[in-house]
């Protein structure tokens, strides 16, 4: 038996009682993300005591956690043995959980070089909306048929079951970093640089751009990364300069944890993924809606936003469809009801079979992601 494993029974009877009353419950544990998606009613389900590394195995790159547990107290552990997770989770608060992050399904600027947190997520425990522990992946007790269950669980909001237990994928940190600014380019001409420095065969694993800056993140053997940054630097003439490893850290932290990006009075903060060749085409269409700030991540996959708090958020979603991309709006102070971009048909009818397979009665934070 594990640590969790008596946590993890009362969150299970809880469960069970929950479905025998057919009463809903609103699941949290560090409250980091509450702002992201829809306001919903429930019964409330605190995870946070199940805390605790069940077992971390630095040789086979592989740890299991809780729900939980804090992602700083898992960073701290990873990177006393040199390791880190490659897919550079933000935080956006002391008390955030490895759950919470795995239910978000939050990756940082590494992930259009390193992938999402998804493709790092081995496998998982979870209770159902029957009131079973079922595991799927890494260390499989109990195998679910028919779905790539560890992938439809990260970024459910918490809307397919609860999770007791979560396994992923560690790296070896990188010996060195640095990061090259070039200054002075139109939204357009970093944008378009962007794309081609993505494609190059570089160990470039940060590529952001905002109105002040692009930003290019070179991390591997010292002697490597200097060369490539040397290389890049040369073919611009546009005014550069390249910060060194602390310095580098620091900015992608600042940067990864959105302390550049704070909303004043009257503004909102969203969030619009979808693919890089339409970015440029998005970000002149939400000018029209009182874009105020912004900037690019994920070599331009990803836009941050701070848009007037006036500017109707179903109408910003079309727009977002309309450009090929997702939104989500962060919301605190209000009921959110349109926080994320709607489904696709197909994909909508793929979100109510998953629903219907793993909370028949759907009692697990229900109206989270959509009505």
């Amino acid at each position: 038996m594990n640590q969790g494993d008596d946590a993890a029974d009362v969150i299970q009877e809880r469960v069970r009682h929950a479905l025998a009353e057919n009463a809903a419950l609103k699941i949290f544990a560090g409250r980091t993300k509450s702002f992201l998606g829809r306001h919903h009613q429930g019964i409330p389900l605190d995870l946070s005591a199940l805390t605790g590394i069940i077992s971390y195995e630095p040789n086979e790159l592989v740890l299991v956690a809780l729900p939980g547990t804090k992602l700083s107290e898992i960073e701290a552990l990873c990177h006393g043995e040199n390791q880190y997770f490659a897919f550079e989770p933000p935080a956006w608060g002391a008390a955030a959980t490895i759950g919470g992050t795995v239910a978000c399904n939050l990756s940082g600027p590494r992930r259009f070089k390193m992938g999402a947190l998804r493709d790092h997520l081995l496998g998982a425990e979870l209770i159902d909306g029957r009131g079973e522990r079922i595991r799927t992946g890494g260390k499989v007790v109990k195998n679910v048929t028919g779905y790539d269950l560890s992938k439809v669980l990260a970024g459910s909001f918490g809307t397919l079951g609860v999770l007791t237990e979560v396994c992923l994928k560690v790296w070896p940190c990188p010996e060195t970093q640095a990061t090259l600014f070039i200054h002075g380019l139109t939204p357009t001409a970093a944008l378009a640089r962007i794309l081609v420095w993505a494609a190059r065969p570089l160990q470039i694993t940060g590529l952001v751009c905002d109105a002040d800056r692009l930003a290019a993140r070179v991390e591997g053997p010292a002697p490597a990364v200097r060369k490539q940054l040397a290389t890049l630097r040369e073919e611009e003439s546009a005014e550069s300069e390249i910060i060194e490893e602390a310095e580098s850290q620091a900015f992608w932290r600042h940067w990864r944890e959105l302390e550049w990006l704070v909303p004043a009075e009257g503004q909102q903060r969203w969030r619009f993924s979808g693919p890089p060749t339409k970015m440029a085409q998005l970000m002149k269409a939400l000018e029209a809606e009182g874009l105020s700030q912004w900037g690019l991540d994920w070599a331009g996959g990803l836009l941050w936003a701070l848009l007037p708090v006036a500017a109707q958020a179903a109408h910003l979603h079309r727009i977002a469809a309309r450009h090929q991309a997702i939104g989500w709006r962060f919301a605190a102070d209000d009921h959110n009801e349109d926080a994320f971009t709607p489904l696709s048909t197909g994909a909508a009818r793929m979100n109510k079979m998953l629903k219907r397979a793993l909370d028949p009665q759907g009692i697990f934070n229900p109206g989270k992601m959509y009505a």
